[in-house]
Parts: C-alpha cells; sequence; structure tokens
C-alpha cells in the first residue's frame, strides 16, 4: 500500500544561471546542535529512472528510512517503503525498466557460529504495487539452490535477456564461486548464463548485458579472465602474486569497465609507481593497453564519467587533493562547465541521468559543505533543487581543510588537512586540537566534506586528519611502507605530525586528544600508549584492540591470505610482534583518560575487542576510562540513535580536557 509522505521537499525552480545563497561567515552564528551533525543524511541513493520522469531515492527522518518516488512535476513524493533501521537497512537502489525499482536490504546475522550481514533484493513498482519482498526467495522455490548465498544483490547491469530482466552473480552452488543468473524481475525467474571456473569471485558484464570478464584467486595467485566481443572463448588477461610486489606492479590491473561496443577495457594499472588509467583492446591477443590519464602525485581511485546521452565514457573524476574531474570530450566538458557557472564555487557532479540525457541529477558540494541535490531538465534549461542532504547544516559556512605536508622523522612526506575552529576564522595562535586518524588503514582523507571533522571545529577545536604511511592514493611505495607496520612507523607519522602542529603553531601543546575509528581507534590507543605525554584523552570508536584476536576471526573468512594476514601480518609467524603492538597487552601503561565505543552488532571489529580492553584496564586498576556499548550499532554507525549518542557522549568527553584548563 502507497502512502503520501507528509513531511515536505523543496521544489522551487530556479533559472539554470540562478546563485546560491550565502550563508554567515563561520564565527558569526551559534554552532548548530549535535543533532545536525549526526543525524543521517536527509537523502541518499538518488536514481533517475531510464525515461527521466521519475526520481527514486531513500528519505531519512527521525532515525527511520522511506524508499520514496518523486514524479516529475508531482507536488510531492509518494513512499513505497519504509523501515525502522533496527534491523533492516536499505542498502543500494537502481530502475528495472521505467517502472519497477529493485532494492537492496542488508541486515546482520550468523552463518556456522560466525557474525555475518546477509543482504536480499526487493522488487516493487514505482507506485508501490506488486510489492515481492524477497525476490530471490521466489526464485528459490523453482530452482532450489545447493549454497543459499550470503549476498543477493551483486548485480552487474541490464541483461541481454530484455529490459525487464538485469545479470546477478550468486553462489548457489559452491559458496564464494559465484554464476551469473540472468533475473527477471517480473516474474523472478532464474538463468545461468556464466559458469564459475572455480577461483572466480566476481564478474563484470558489458553495456549490452554480456559477462565479459572475471576475477579471483586461488590462495596468493590473482587470475583476471576476460572474452573478445562475442566469442565464447575465455582468455587470461592477467595473473600476478598478491604479495610479489614487483608482480603487482608490472601486472596487477583494476577493471573499471566496457566502453558502448565492448571491445575496449578501462582500467587502473601501475605507471611510475601511481595508479592510471589505461584501455586495454580485448579483441587484441596482446591485450594491448593505452595509457588514458594519470596523475604525477596521486593514484586514480575514483569513477569513470559516463555520458548516458553519447553513449561512451567522456571523463574521470578522482579524489586527488579537493576532488578532481578530468574530460577527454568536448560536449561533455561544455555540459559541466555551464553547470558550473550556474552553481559557482561548488564540485558539481552529474551522477544520474535519463538515457537520453535530457534529465540530470547533480550533487552540488564542496569540503566545507554538504550536498544540495539538483534535478535538471535541458530542454527548458531550468534546474529543480530537490533537497539539501544536510539542511541543518546547509547555511553555515564552514572553514575549508587547509592541505598540508609533514615530514617525517625519517624524511618521508606525509599529507593531510588540518581544518580551523569555527569561532577562531581569522584568528592565529595556538589552539585544542584534536587529530583523527582515518579508519581502514589502506584509504585516505581527501579534502571531501568531513561531517566527523566539522562537528570538531564546530565546537572550537582544530582538527588534524594525516595520511600516515599505509594510506592509499599515493603510490605503491607508499602505501606498501605500511603493510604490516601497526603501530611502528605508521604510528611514528602521527606522532611527528602532532609534534609538528605544536611546532607551526597550530596545537596548543597542553589541549590535544586523538580520536578514531577501526584503525582510527587501534591508532588512538597507540597513541596513548606510546606517547601518552602527547595527549590530554583519547577515543577509540570500534577500535582494534588485539591484532591476533582480528586475524583469528579474519580466518573464517574467504581472502584471509590477501587481506588480513597481507595487511597485519601472520597469526602465529609475527606473533611476538603482535602481541607488541597490540593495546590490550599494555592496559597497565595506559594513564590517559579514554572513553571506549563499541556496537555489539560490528561485523567488521567485533566488540570483543572493546569488551576485553574494558576488562584488561579493570584488572590493571584502571579508573579514567568509560567504556559504552551500543546493543544495536554496527561498523558505520548506520543507526541515528547511535550516532547521536556517540556525538553526545564525545563531546561531553573531549569538553572536559579540550576547554578545561584541567592538570594532567
Amino acid at each position: 500500500m502507497t502512502k503520501t509522505l507528509l513531511l515536505p521537499i523543496l521544489t522551487a525552480l530556479t533559472l539554470l544561471h540562478g546563485m546560491p545563497a550565502h550563508a554567515a561567515p563561520p564565527g558569526q552564528e551559534d554552532p548548530p546542535p549535535v543533532r545536525a551533525f549526526a543525524e543521517q543524511p536527509r537523502a541518499q541513493m538518488f536514481v533517475l529512472s531510464p525515461d527521466g520522469s521519475t526520481l527514486a531515492y531513500v528519505l531519512n527522518k527521525d532515525g527511520s528510512s522511506y524508499l520514496s518516488t518523486l514524479v516529475l512535476g508531482a507536488p510531492a513524493p509518494t513512499v513505497l517503503l519504509t523501515t525502522d533501521n533496527q534491523k533492516y537497512r536499505f542498502q543500494s537502489l537502481r530502475w528495472a525498466g521505467n517502472q519497477r525499482l529493485l532494492a537492496s536490504a542488508r541486515y546482520p546475522d550468523y552463518r556456522y557460529g560466525v557474525a555475518t550481514y546477509e543482504s536480499r533484493l526487493i522488487a516493487i513498482d514505482a507506485n508501490g504495487g506488486n510489492l515481492n519482498g524477497n525476490l530471490l526467495d521466489s526464485a528459490f522455490r523453482f530452482q532450489r539452490p545447493r549454497n543459499v548465498p550470503q549476498f543477493q544483490d551483486r548485480i552487474l547491469g541490464k541483461s541481454a535477456a530484455g529490459p525487464d530482466s538485469v545479470l546477478l552473480a550468486l553462489d548457489m552452488e559452491r559458496a564464494a564461486q559465484p554464476d551469473v543468473y540472468s533475473l527477471d524481475v517480473k516474474t523472478a525467474q532464474l538463468t545461468r548464463v556464466a559458469s564459475n571456473r572455480g577461483y572466480i569471485r566476481q564478474w563484470m558484464a558489458d553495456r549490452n548485458g554480456e559477462v565479459r570478464l572475471g576475477y579471483g584467486w586461488r590462495e596468493k595467485e590473482m587470475q583476471m579472465i576476460v572474452r573478445a566481443p562475442g566469442d565464447k572463448t575465455w582468455k587470461t588477461l592477467s595473473t600476478w602474486v598478491a604479495d610479489d610486489y614487483a608482480q603487482v606492479a608490472a601486472r596487477a590491473i583494476t577493471p573499471l569497465g566496457f566502453d558502448a561496443d565492448g571491445r575496449y577495457l578501462y582500467v587502473y594499472a601501475d605507471h611510475q609507481g601511481r595508479q592510471a588509467l589505461f584501455r586495454i583492446d580485448t579483441a587484441d591477443p596482446a591485450f594491448a593497453r593505452t595509457l588514458v590519464h594519470d596523475d604525477p602525485q596521486f593514484d586514480l581511485t575514483g569513477q569513470l564519467i559516463w555520458s548516458d546521452w553519447q553513449k561512451q565514457y567522456v571523463g574521470i573524476r578522482y579524489a586527488g587533493q579537493y576532488g578532481k574531474r578530468v574530460y577527454w570530450n568536448e560536449p561533455a566538458r561544455a555540459l559541466q562547465e555551464e553547470i558550473d557557472r550556474a552553481l559557482p564555487g561548488q564540485t558539481n557532479t552529474i551522477f544520474s541521468s535519463s538515457e537520453d540525457g535530457l534529465s540530470l541529477l547533480i550533487a552540488s558540494t564542496a569540503p566545507n559543505a554538504p550536498s544540495t541535490i539538483y534535478w535538471l531538465e535541458r530542454k527548458s534549461g531550468k534546474m529543480r533543487k530537490i533537497i539539501d542532504t544536510r539542511p541543518a547544516l546547509a547555511e553555515h559556512q564552514m572553514p575549508m581543510p587547509r592541505p598540508v605536508s609533514i615530514t617525517s622523522r625519517d624524511g618521508t612526506v606525509l599529507h593531510g588537512y588540518v581544518t580551523a575552529p569555527w569561532h577562531r576564522a581569522g584568528r592565529s595562535g595556538p589552539t585544542p586540537l584534536v587529530v583523527f586518524p582515518h579508519g581502514g588503514p589502506i584509504s585516505r582523507d581527501s579534502g571531501q566534506f568531513d561531517v566527523y571533522a566539522q562537528f570538531f571545529a564546530s565546537r572550537g577545536w582544530a582538527v588534524l586528519q594525516v595520511n600516515f604511511r599505509g594510506s592509499s592514493g599515493y603510490g605503491a611505495e607508499f602505501e606498501q611502507a605500511g603493510l604490516q607496520r601497526w603501530g611502528m612507523e605508521m604510528q611514528d607519522d602521527l606522532t611527528d605530525s602532532v609534534r609538528w602542529s605544536i611546532e607551526q603553531g597550530i596545537a596548543d601543546p597542553g589541549k590535544i586528544c586523538i580520536v578514531g575509528g577501526s584503525y582510527g581507534g587501534y591508532a588512538a590507543l597507540m597513541g596513548i600508549i606510546k606517547t601518552p605525554e602527547l595527549y590530554r584523552c583519547a577515543v577509540s570508536l570500534n577500535g582494534v584492540t588485539d591484532l591476533r584476536d582480528l586475524l583469528a576471526n579474519a580466518q573464517r573468512f574467504d581472502g584471509y591470505e590477501i587481506g588480513a594476514e597481507r595487511i597485519i601480518g601472520r597469526w602465529w609467524g609475527d606473533r611476538e610482534r603482535l602481541r607488541q603492538t597490540s593495546p590490550i597487552n599494555h592496559a597497565a601503561a595506559i594513564r590517559t583518560p579514554l572513553l571506549l565505543i563499541h556496537g555489539k552488532q560490528d561485523r567488521t571489529v567485533l566488540v570483543e575487542q572493546s569488551r576485553d580492553m574494558a576488562d584488561a584496564l579493570k584488572a590493571a586498576g584502571k579508573r579514567d576510562y568509560r567504556y559504552l556499548e551500543l546493543p544495536l550499532g554496527d561498523h558505520q554507525l548506520s543507526r541515528e540513535e547511535d550516532r547521536l549518542e556517540v556525538f553526545t557522549e564525545m563531546e561531553s568527553f573531549l569538553r572536559r580536557y579540550l576547554d578545561q584548563d584541567t592538570p594532567r
């Protein structure tokens, strides 16, 4: 049953050359309440129907999420489905034709006693009719699987069978070895179109709905296979050993997608120590490759830009320093420049389009501003503002994260960002500082809008985010320098960065706290263990405390050797190093006030990591710590209630040590 949502969505029409409103400078208004930062984005997962007539998206309000559609010109959206996010959460959304939607739902579960996530597919018409709440369960009644797939939403794209079908990777025969099926979204009928060769973990199809590429591994040996357009014979595109980094540089490939006719495959591969964009001719027996674009400073780790109306790739967007976009197609570049003139000073991204390219969705954002979503009708030259994704922050002019370069003790150059406190705009001098290392650890801070960093800055504290060695984005050598160096040089980079911030007059040396989640939580704990003199307090959110226990749990999952073991170390062979660099074994040495927070439903870093750390602190007679467990919290703090509690706890805790002149 459908219903109309009563919450209004902004629908004012503006001309393409309209100008955005100007907000008050930072420091001239009261900071927003905690909820403004902790609440989920007001809306997400926007996608236009192929004919451009209808917008589908998920609206978030008061902790619940509403799968909704909005017809162009309609006064209000229609709600199709809702979830309270207590267990089931919308994961993704896509159209199958102009009338039917496929939504993915994720939920925590257990398999063979191991805590996991599961996903299922939901099919529903755009008007709310013909609901199938578990699409593949219907299919399995007619085609009983030997293995019930854990993930049932791995859609590769459209199927050659027709507009009502999609390609889906499912491990129905053997766990973790998916075949590819064509799924009719109306009848729920499955037809196998590609069979696994025994080691393929992931598949890729071309834009004509043909399965063209597969890749996977046996132990540490990676292999990628491909077939030319119209050819049924699979050929080996590349092989390499995951921890042989000479082979990785020479042979490793990350596939991105096929061009319109399917002959050329776009990939990332090494070029002078950085990931660059290449085009491979799959019809050439030698698989000749052509360099398309490279960046001498950064790895290319973003997305190709596809033009629906030109039916070709027209450019690439990647992180760079603040987000970078490169076009090699002149009509696409001209359209982008027109949009940028209409919305100056912003990063404007076309992220969804009708098939004819006449209806576009645009996300307009900046490093210091959350996204606003616009619906552009190119025929009329008008844009419709759909929604501010964070309306409580939209009218605040927040400080820009400032890029910085820091030289570590061994001469390694580190890159990062400093965000100034809101209330100190235009002023100089030391200020309280939050050191905020990212998770991963193979990821990076890239100057994009960061709601955590802006929350800390709004409370009057500067924020330092450093891409320590082991972070991605700065080349293979820099990333590999962090492998199996947890708590060692990776931690020293953070220490050197904090000392740099003191020398530069950024940080008040008596008011520095370190806050992080996941690997960042581990770094926060190691920071107060190795250099307690630097920090007044620490916050670990879903943090790692016992490396050997983390590895023991990771051994239960596919890809252990090329993932956790390669990044952290060998459970037995490196046991002494792992013990020495595990915070849980140094609880007695901790003398810095500590806030531990962990979600009970975390499937990435199990809650026992923080439970055991709290027990170790108690056994060591420590009193200056607090452990908060979130009964329904997951690794990403997906529930709004959990985020609100965490932000509130962090603010109260940090104020005690950053705003007050209390003795150490």
